[in-house]
């Protein structure tokens, strides 16, 4: 018999049912099994997650056992929550009917959009999908999924099902790499959401570090827009959010903590003809194309700021929007655009000669960098270290 590669949340429940009461007779009546089927359950849990968990004389928690048991704890929660957020009922009896395949089909529908596409990732097939999906819907008791043209989506209580569904995926990621730390084998993954400012210089510089320490580790750096990382953060997609914070962030989930501040300059190329300027004003500076950062994000409100003061008959010419630094490189290299962006962002081109910075200040551009992180997340040792380099190395920059 092959070794399944997910969980039986049953034998999960029974887990954390015997690590309660210290007795796998009181645990196996709770679920309503025989003692031997519960025997059998907590030995194949066991052996999914190569370790032993129960020393059966005295039925106290190993070493390992207590690693596991807070996670499994957090993951049931989790499945609890999905309940509550949707039905707005927990129910047991709910809760003790859903699969882990019922989580991975709601969860990768929600990631990928169809169930075509959820069945290629899961490498199931589509009708097996979308099965495992209806199945979900009717234990939870309500819509997950409504009909949208010839297209399903979900439903707004699918999306908040999706989402603690898939906190509950991540959080058993997270207790297979925390078993593998205990044994000083750090061979887990930590996913790194980069908005702008902090993709070139800062998480790069940590992850080189880590990988030297830890060369099986695997690092993910994740881009793209705050709004679609934030997503990301809170699916459980992506453990960690760097960059700069947003004022108006407002969630019952995630909470952000200040690194260092930054400050913004207007660069263009090293022979731009502005570098030969002293005493830059509004209108030279309302000579140039510029390029520019995409809608809602702290360089752009900078912008706006600095354009407004720009004579009335010469408006800034917004030519190219752009949030890839790769990009904005690439054109201030070959034309006289010029952008907004820190010091630290293009370090290595000013040591190069490549890019220069004006002689015009910016009020008002100070803003601060730090992490965006769930409310109540516990890291792996890993993501841990990460955190702790991150604060050190940032405490360097103020």
């Amino acid at each position: 018999m092959s070794k399944p590669i997910h969980p039986n949340l049953r034998h999960i429940r029974l887990f954390t049912a015997c690590a309660e009461t210290s007795s796998l007779t009181s645990a196996a009546s709770a679920l309503g099994i025989t003692q031997p089927a519960a025997s059998q359950a907590l030995r194949r849990l066991e052996e999914l997650l190569d370790a032993t968990l129960i020393e059966r004389d005295t039925m106290a928690l190993t070493v390992e056992g207590k690693i596991v048991l807070p996670r499994f704890r957090r993951l049931c929660d989790l499945i609890r929550q999905a309940c509550i957020s949707t039905a707005k009922a927990a129910s047991d009896i709910t809760e003790a009917r859903l699969t882990w395949p019922h989580l991975h089909a709601i969860t990768s529908f929600a990631e990928h959009g169809s169930f075509s596409a959820a069945a290629r990732t899961m490498e199931q097939s589509e009708p097996a999908v979308q099965r495992a999906a209806r199945e979900a819907e009717a234990v939870i008791g309500i819509s997950l999924f409504e009909n949208f043209g010839r297209n399903v989506r979900l439903t707004v209580a699918g999306l908040s099902a999706a989402r603690w569904f898939s906190l509950a995926l991540a959080e058993f990621e997270s207790l297979r790499d925390e078993l593998q730390e205990a044994r000083n084998h750090y061979a887990g993954r930590i996913s790194i959401g980069t908005l702008p400012l902090t993709r070139t210089f800062l998480v790069p510089d940590l992850i080189a570090h880590l990988a030297n320490r830890h060369p099986l580790a695997r690092f993910e750096i994740v881009e793209g827009s705050y709004e679609v990382l934030i997503d990301d953060l809170e699916r459980g997609r992506v453990d960690i959010l760097v960059g700069a914070l947003r004022k108006n962030l407002v969630s019952k989930t995630l909470h952000q903590e200040p690194l260092f501040d930054f400050e913004l300059s207007i660069v263009g190329r090293a022979d731009h003809p502005l570098t030969r300027h002293r005493g830059i004003t509004p209108d030279d500076l309302a000579d140039y194309p510029w390029v520019v950062a995409r809608r809602d994000t702290p360089s752009r409100e900078t912008f706006n700021a600095m354009a407004a003061t720009f004579p009335k008959d010469k408006p800034a010419r917004q030519s190219v929007e752009t949030g890839s630094l790769n990009a904005i490189r690439g054109v201030l290299l070959k034309s006289d655009h010029l952008a907004l962006l820190s010091r630290h962002q293009i370090r290595y081109e000013l040591e190069a000669g490549f890019l220069a910075t004006m002689d015009h200040p910016l009020p008002g551009s100070r803003r601060p960098v730090g992490v965006t992180l769930r409310r109540h997340w516990l890291p792996t040792a890993l993501q841990a270290e990460f955190l702790s380099l991150l604060r050190k190395h940032s405490a360097e920059l103020i």
